[in-house]
């Protein structure tokens, strides 16, 4: 088993109602973009997140940081990477950095919590752990 982090890489386009007045990409798209690079990091590691919905397993996210350094506009073309830099018994911590080329747009985080179906904390099944310890294995979407 590899140790962590591991990282993805997930490329989007900025549509244009992700702005706002001003052209800028609103604050909280960022959320969105950091949940697509996630859910890209789990594809290219040959799994659907439903699987785990259909086993009971629940993975919200209880915990957000973001730094903002630069503005996204409309049109362009960013690439989210996406590292799962940590994970204990009940959770799993993702780390996030939006580039546009060269350009360091945003960083973040995210801590998700494992629980079950009656939404109470409960141990991250090691099969689901390995996952998040794996390298990249199947293309994305």
């Amino acid at each position: 088993m590899l140790s962590l982090p591991q990282s993805s890489r997930f490329t989007l386009q900025v549509r244009f109602v992700e702005t706002d007045l001003m052209g800028i990409v609103h604050h909280g798209n960022y959320l969105a973009y950091f949940e697509a690079a996630r859910v890209d990091f789990i594809h290219k590691r040959g799994i659907s997140y439903d699987t785990w919905l259909k086993e009971g397993v629940h993975l919200p996210v209880v915990e957000v940081g973001i730094r903002y350094k630069k503005a996204a506009r409309f049109d362009d073309v960013l690439v989210v990477e996406a590292t799962c830099s940590e994970i204990t018994r009940v959770t799993v911590k993702f780390t996030y950095r939006i580039e546009r080329g060269t350009d360091l747009l945003v960083e973040g985080s995210t801590l998700l919590a494992c629980v079950g179906n009656n939404l109470a904390p409960r141990r991250i099944p090691e099969a689901i752990a390995a996952v998040f310890q794996s390298p990249e294995s199947a293309p994305g979407r």
